[in-house]
């Protein structure tokens, strides 16, 4: 767990940048912004069937647990790589891969964990509720302005997934003081600057189960 009021805390082996890498020269104003995280995704709800393909069928993750998607929330993610999404099956919370077929569509990869919090296996039927695509997350403007001061920060940031990018700009924007905002956008540079491409006290869970607990009570389900 990241200590907000203490310095060090890196990762051991960890690299402050990929190979291969460009190096940047953004100020403040020119990192990448977007959309805010609190703007929201939509959330998209369906029910299906988990399966496990054949003993003989050869998949290129091995998975061997996977439920199809319908066609109308597959139509919005990339068909040419995977992407990891992030949602509940039966309540259950989880993050896992959305891999596209050879045949068109997409299917979710289900872990064990997941088996065990939605209470179910191959054949039967759960429900799920998953975030749809979000763009680049917003950088608020504290947080803009720590980076562009560290080289070291802001290009381990570049280096990061949208997703990576999200769960720091989330953990920022849910301080609820203006004090343990401040500490965490230090310790979000900090922690870059020492090759931590996460932040191991984010719950990475808050934002996406309070954004479907939302969605719920406007729908009234």
């Amino acid at each position: 767990m990241v200590n907000e009021t203490s310095g060090k805390g890196s990762s051991k082996g960890a690299k402050p940048t990929s190979k291969g890498a460009k190096p940047t020269n953004l100020t403040g104003s020119e990192l990448p912004t977007a959309k805010t995280a609190g703007d929201g995704p939509q959330v998209l709800r369906f029910e299906a069937r988990i399966f496990r393909p054949p003993k003989t069928a050869v998949t290129k993750t091995g998975s061997r647990t996977l439920l199809g998607v319908p066609e109308w929330i597959s139509e919005q993610f990339p068909s040419h790589c995977t992407t990891t999404v992030e949602g509940t099956i039966n309540g259950h919370p989880f993050r896992a891969v959305l891999e596209p077929e050879a045949t068109g569509g997409h299917r979710l990869r289900v872990n064990k964990a997941m088996l065990r919090g939605a209470d179910a296996n191959a054949g039967d039927t759960v429900k799920l509720a998953i975030l749809g695509p979000e763009p680049e997350p917003t950088v608020p403007a504290d947080l803009r302005l720590a980076l562009a001061s560290s080289h070291e920060a802001r290009t381990l940031w570049d280096d990061l997934t949208s997703m990576g990018r999200r769960d720091w700009v989330r953990w920022v924007e849910s301080a609820r003081q203006t004090e343990t905002r401040t500490r965490r956008v230090a310790r979000t540079v900090e922690q870059l600057s020492e090759g931590k491409r996460r932040a191991c006290c984010v719950n990475v869970y808050e934002f996406m189960l309070r954004h479907i607990q939302e969605d719920d009570e406007t729908k009234g389900s």
